[in-house]
């Protein structure tokens, strides 16, 4: 049966031969001769005809060595969707063309990162011709595409696009802009002499034709003669995409948390270290009492349409909406430039801004969270804690507060080294009723330098866990919770206290079945000894302080 199928796929690309020097008479549009320099889209059309998807792209000359191209195929003509995570195409053909002296071209085509068959593809002279048939493009007759072509022939950042914004419908020929976005320009600038190399000056940021572009501007040229480390850098651009803090994977590492990042744009530039990019972001789901995993979506060419280029002292970032969410393109930015010879030493790396995140839409700068009321600070008294001493598990102080609707926690430790392993849980009793039982739980931990953090609880008779390690961060001895009122599900009167344990064999949060059954079971929480009585094998740990010693601390909005 396996051998029946391949002799089947293979007669399914034997027919586009025959018809690939046939005339395109369908749709068409033109692009713009002398936007790119070699090879440049002149025009593109494109028609479907006896269950074939044809596909011309006319250049204005004929390529100088080899190049390559893709035809991105939106069959369901849905951008939510696609083949590549992001790309809304379904179907990605791509080809690459080596040309040879006094003989054919070696040529190279794919259907989704699988071999097909050479007689797909017909090149000559200034005109690609492509051929495949709807069968292996899921079978639609009036797909959405676009398609691109660049000088090389692995993958590339800097290419041509026709058409250069949006998709084209093969049947009708219309071009559409999915998620174009309210058009909209920034410019932020930053003083200069901030970090002897990788030096930001300007942030520029545009929306238009359904793209997000940002030009990066350095005080000196980006890149290395490869003698020495000077000049390399990496560059992460987070992106709160819906400014929203109640979600995001990371945040900016702001005390307090006040931005949840959505996506974090990561790329080098240098003779070292390489020109790449790639867009991080959340997995597909959270496991049950964990975080979820971050997911990168590499970009360029054959995956999407997303552009890095980098030449003298700017790098550009072009990237679809469609790889945001979708998004309207406004986001609050906050760029963090690392010089490779500069990393680990003060003042090396450069924020910009110095503070708080940029509205993308106005350039302007939105400020970190504030209280905006007279905050509660409680002192816990100094060696009461059962523990070693070192690991973080001895709390000092307490403070807490809202700024609006979103809770503030700052809880500060005698020592707190990255890898203690200790685990901090802030109980939450957001009903404040007689029964002094708490409702949820901020727990978070810190090991090997990796913060973990999840909010636990019932919440509207549901038990509920949720990763939230982009609420917490750490600095100096302190770490910073903010909650907004879409995690906390209450209105914002509570009572609640802390207490620390170590937990020497996790890396992470304690046992989330158990945490779970714990919960459900609505064991009593018992003051005035210091701790809470539950036996320690219900959470593999034991309790070594706890602040207040007894009681509660309460805030109101």
């Amino acid at each position: 049966m396996a051998q029946m199928d391949r002799r089947r796929t293979y007669l399914l690309f034997l027919l586009p031969v025959l018809l690939l020097t046939s005339a395109v008479s369908g749709a068409g549009i033109s692009d713009p001769a002398g936007d790119f320099p070699d090879p440049d889209i002149t025009g593109l059309s494109c028609e479907v005809r006896e269950s074939v998807l044809y596909v011309r792209m006319d250049l204005a000359r004929e390529p100088a060595g080899d190049y390559g191209g893709v035809v991105f195929v939106d069959a369901d003509r849905d951008p939510a969707t696609g083949y590549r995570e992001g790309t809304g195409a379904d179907y990605v053909y791509a080809f690459s063309v080596m040309p040879i002296i006094y003989t054919e071209p070696i040529i190279s085509t794919t259907v989704n990162d699988d071999p097909v068959s050479g007689n797909t593809l017909s090149v000559s002279g200034n005109r690609i011709d492509v051929a495949v048939p709807l069968g292996s493009l899921g079978g639609s007759t009036d797909p959405d595409l676009f398609a691109v072509v660049y000088a090389g022939t692995g993958p590339g950042f800097a290419f041509d696009r026709a058409p250069d914004y949006g998709v084209m419908n093969a049947e009708s020929g219309e071009v559409r802009v999915p998620y174009g976005g309210e058009p909209t320009s920034s410019r932020f600038r930053d003083p200069a002499g901030e970090t002897p190399s990788g030096d930001v000056t300007d942030l520029e940021m545009n929306v238009h034709d359904g793209v997000l572009d940002i030009l990066v501007t350095y005080a000196a040229a980006v890149g290395s003669d490869g003698s020495s480390l000077g000049g390399d850098l990496t560059g992460w651009i987070l992106l709160d995409t819906d400014q929203n803090l109640a979600t995001g994977f990371m945040n900016a590492g702001e005390a307090p948390p006040s931005f949840g990042v959505d996506y974090r744009l990561v790329y080098t530039a240098g003779t070292l270290l390489g020109t790449g990019a790639s867009l991080e972001k959340a997995g597909p789901g959270l496991l049950e009492g964990g975080d979820a995993e971050t997911t990168g979506v590499p970009l360029g060419l054959p995956y999407n349409d997303a552009m890095f280029l980098v030449a003298g002292n700017q790098t550009f970032l072009r990237i679809p909406l469609a790889l945001l969410g979708p998004d309207d393109g406004r986001a609050s930015i906050v760029l963090d430039s690392f010089p490779l010879d500069t990393m680990g030493t003060p003042g090396g790396p450069d924020q910009v801004p110095d503070t708080g995140a940029i509205d993308s839409a106005t350039g302007a700068v939105l400020p970190l969270l504030a209280y905006t009321g007279q905050p509660v600070l409680v002192s816990d008294p100094a060696g009461d804690s059962a523990g070693f001493g070192y690991d973080g598990d001895e709390i000092a102080s307490v403070e807490a507060g809202y700024a609006g609707s979103t809770l503030l926690v700052k809880v500060t430790y005698a020592s707190l080294e990255p890898d203690d392993g200790a685990v901090t849980t802030v109980f939450l009793d957001t009903d404040q009723a007689a029964d002094g039982l708490f409702e949820s739980a901020l727990v978070y931990s810190l090991y090997n330098g990796r913060l973990d953090a999840m909010f636990v609880g019932d919440t509207g008779g549901v038990f509920g866990a949720r990763g939230v390690r982009h609420l917490v961060t750490v600095q100096g001895k302190s770490m910073y919770a903010s909650v907004p009122p879409e995690v906390l599900n209450d209105d914002g009167s509570l009572n609640f206290y802390v207490e620390t344990a170590l937990v020497p064999s996790r890396a992470g949060i304690p046992l989330t079945d158990q945490l779970r059954e714990w919960v459900a079971s609505g064991y009593e929480t018992r003051f005035g000894v210091g701790q809470v009585h539950i036996s320690p094998d219900k959470f593999n740990r034991t309790v070594y302080d706890r602040a207040p010693d007894a009681g509660f601390i309460s805030v109101e909005p």
